[in-house]
């Protein structure tokens, strides 16, 4: 990975690199062996929220390659995925090194992104300037939350299965962090 994203930027070479990749979380050894001196941001959700909107996405994906689907195969895959990468980021925590991670709740993302951003940009050792401030601003307001359109998440009618069915697979994940529950 580190290589291809050297390659990427061969000709337009940055100071930093921003990756977002859930996969990271069951990889935190690796991540931190090839790049040791990086700011881990982990941003910790309802995980039932985070299994409807993958499986909702995946679902729409598959509707464009196969004349039929099975929405309880990605129900189950999915759920069974995402656990194992939450299970592997709790077991693996210790190796995160604490001046260089930020805990961000989903929650509190979403009622104050700013505050959010200074905390990652602190300890990231990045200035928060004016003009990014700014540019940060003028893309809210450009872009703000349902401007085009929202989805309408129906787990029972669209994949069998209830809230609490799915939440009782994460409390190892529930009781480590407090996520606030998003999907009843």
């Amino acid at each position: 990975m580190k290589t291809v994203l050297q390659i990427l930027q061969f000709y337009r070479p940055r100071g930093r690199w921003v990756l977002k990749s859930p996969q990271h979380l069951e990889q935190l050894g690796p991540l931190l062996a090839t790049f040791p001196d990086a700011t881990i941001v982990v941003t910790h959700r309802d995980p039932v929220a985070v299994v409807q909107s993958t499986i909702t996405m995946v679902c729409y994906i598959a509707r464009t390659n196969y004349r039929t689907t099975r929405p309880e195969w990605y129900r189950d895959y999915w759920t069974d995925r995402i656990r194992r990468l939450l299970d592997a980021s709790v077991r693996d925590r210790h190796r995160l090194p604490a001046g260089r991670t930020v805990d961000v709740l989903f929650h509190e993302y979403m009622a104050d992104e700013m505050a959010t951003l200074e905390r990652v940009y602190a300890c990231a050792g990045i200035e928060l300037t004016q003009k990014a401030r700014s540019e940060i601003g003028a893309y809210r307001t450009a872009h703000p939350s349902g401007k085009e359109g929202r989805v309408v998440y129906d787990l029972r009618r669209d994949f069998g299965v209830g809230a609490e069915e799915i939440r009782a697979r994460f409390g190892f994940y529930l009781e480590r962090f407090p996520v606030r529950i998003e999907v009843s």
